[in-house]
């Protein structure tokens, strides 16, 4: 006998509630009278519907701006009896240590069966959930990787990784590939005069290993970020709302700091230790766009300038990739009188504008013969006499209020020697991962530099960089900020909503010029709407950038040889105060 209809039909409302709930929404229906009936009827049972489940991730391989492998990240959601497919993220590769077979590699990736549905139907709203699966995922394909990695090494009979012990190293002249997806150097080679002089037994502290990186590990990040951002717009939010740590109440914009110079070990010219001479905006110049036209007119100028220098190369030859303009210098001096003399001409000596920041190479200027980094051709310095000079730029240069990467991460004792001298008055930062992953989160670290340069690079998810930031944060105060490395991207524009709501005191941009420029513009239109956004919503939690502060740490300097080699990384304190610069 058949089953009548009409019984399974009730059979089926009397199984649920919602018989009950159409007669209360019709009852408050009655009572409010809206004007939008449908409105009313829709808006109460969108907060009834089930949360948004994923169903799976779909990649695609592309070819980034400087031919690496990128990958498109897509995601399918049901919700309301419907599956949706987003757009999300591209990111840009990090090569990784083993670039044999690497296209193949992320090739077997992106079709994986495993990594398509290992997310499927999860809460897209449950982040937390989300991120333990990625973290799991990429243990495993670490693992995976690090087996490739061993039988590469294996064949190819290369030398283990160095430990990070004090060593006598005579018989190498080539630095390891710093840390989080640095471009690793060779030292430059000693120059004729520099070789006719006895060569003598130095100590090395030895470079520690670097984090093991794989093909595809930023596609972790990418992924996280991606749920971040598709749960933004179903919640009609914005991304650094989500983003924003519980210990910010006041909301503010991050000081841009845009390159403008490029020099280094592989550009002409015999300055071998700064990589990039920069700007950062005044605090009290950012709450409109006039600084971002005269950082155009100073590039102006120093394309004009640098044109009708006699000796200077072709004018196309003057713009990098990374967006900087190009002049052989003799000393990194002739750098910051360059910049100082430009920003004077078009801003005036009346206005302070601009501060200047440096970042320099350490690995790819350190000789490892010698143990010493070449300034300069024929100029060697140890590490000491490194943070010496350093300290007079501060010196010479007060406007100079940022050393990025002044030393190798195994330079910890002159580190400290720099940190006693210039940290009351200037930001002494690295970008090195090291110094801020939970298992080396350390004194040692922790007690070398007042500021923070946080990346991607490591491949973390979003919840792991939250707790890293809010840890940074909590625990000393010192100031952060974030960047990407060149075509290595993951967050993009979105690197403007994650300062804001990490509250990082900086953003470290690609040049203005070449493809770095339409990124750059990019980021700081993306902080222009979200500062207008928080004005007209959230008027009162909008603070505008504070005067610099300057944790100063204190450490012991005077000590002997003897005393270094003992320990080479000495006990140091900080100061409770902070020191405002003027």
């Amino acid at each position: 006998m058949f089953d009548d209809p009409r019984t399974k039909a009730r059979n089926f409302l009397e199984s649920s509630s919602i018989v009950s709930e159409l007669e209360d929404v019709l009852n408050h229906l009655v009572l409010e009278k809206p004007d939008d009936l449908h409105g009313f009827l829709a808006n109460h049972f969108l907060g009834q519907s089930k949360q948004p489940q994923i169903v799976n991730l779909t990649f695609r391989q592309l070819i980034g701006p400087a031919s690496e492998s990128a990958m498109n990240i897509d995601l399918t959601i049901a919700l309301r009896n419907r599956t949706e497919r987003h757009r999300g993220l591209t990111v840009n590769l990090l090569p990784g240590k083993s670039r044999k077979n690497m296209a193949k590699q992320l090739e077997d990736l992106a079709n994986s069966a495993s990594l398509m549905t290992f997310l499927n139907r999860i809460d897209l709203y449950d982040q937390t959930a989300i991120d333990e699966h990625l973290v799991d995922f990429r243990s495993k394909r670490s693992y995976e990787m690090a087996k490739i990695l061993a039988v590469d090494s294996e064949n190819s009979n290369s030398e283990s990784t160095a430990t990070p012990t004090l060593t006598k190293t005579l018989n190498s002249t080539r630095g390891p590939a710093s840390a989080g997806g640095l471009k690793g150097g060779t030292a430059p080679p000693p120059s004729k005069k520099a070789m006719s002089k006895d060569i003598q037994s130095v100590d090395i502290l030895a470079d520690e290993p670097e984090p093991v990186s794989y093909a595809g590990q930023l596609l972790t990040t990418g992924i996280s970020l991606t749920c971040l951002l598709i749960t933004a717009q179903l919640q009609q939010s914005n991304l650094f709302r989500l983003l924003q740590l519980p210990s910010i109440t006041n909301l503010s914009m991050p000081l841009p700091i845009i390159p403008i110079l490029q020099s280094g070990p592989t550009y002409p010219g015999k300055q071998a230790l700064i990589k990039y001479f920069m700007l950062i905006p005044t605090p009290n110049v950012t709450h409109n766009e006039e600084w971002i036209h005269k950082v155009h007119n100073v590039i102006q100028f120093l394309r004009d300038s640098l044109a009708s220098t006699k000796g200077a190369t072709l004018q196309s030859t003057y713009s990098t990739g990374d967006g900087c303009l190009v002049f052989p210098m003799d000393k990194p001096e002739q750098g910051f009188d360059l910049l100082q003399n430009a920003v004077n001409t078009v801003c005036g000596t009346d206005e302070h504008y601009f501060d200047y920041a440096v970042q320099m190479g350490p690995y790819e200027t350190f000789d490892y013969i010698r143990g010493r980094y070449e300034v300069a051709t024929s100029l060697l310095k140890t590490p000491d006499e490194l943070a010496d000079t350093y300290a007079d730029w501060i010196e010479a240069y007060p406007r100079c209020i940022m050393l990025i990467d002044p030393f190798r991460y195994a330079d910890k004792p002159s580190l400290s020697r720099l940190c006693d001298r210039v940290s009351n008055k200037c930001y002494v930062t690295s970008t090195d991962i090291r110094r801020y992953r939970n298992e080396n989160n350390n004194d040692d670290d922790q007690n070398t530099i007042n500021c923070h340069l946080l990346s991607l690079d490591s491949g973390p998810t979003m919840t792991e960089f939250i707790q890293q930031t809010n840890t940074l944060r909590e625990t000393n105060g010192y100031a952060l900020g974030l960047f990407e490395r060149d075509h290595q991207e993951v967050a993009q524009v979105h690197l403007a909503d994650m300062a804001v709501g990490f509250g990082c005191r900086f953003i470290k941009l690609p040049g203005f010029l070449s493809l770095g420029g339409q990124r750059t513009s990019a980021i700081l239109q993306r902080l222009s709407i979200i500062r207008d956004e928080i004005e007209i919503n959230d008027g009162d939690q909008l603070e505008w950038p504070k005067q610099h502060e300057f944790i100063h740490i204190r450490s012991p300097i005077d000590t002997t040889e003897s005393e270094t080699l003992v320990s080479p990384t000495p006990t140091n304190v900080k100061t409770k105060d902070k020191k405002k610069r003027p």
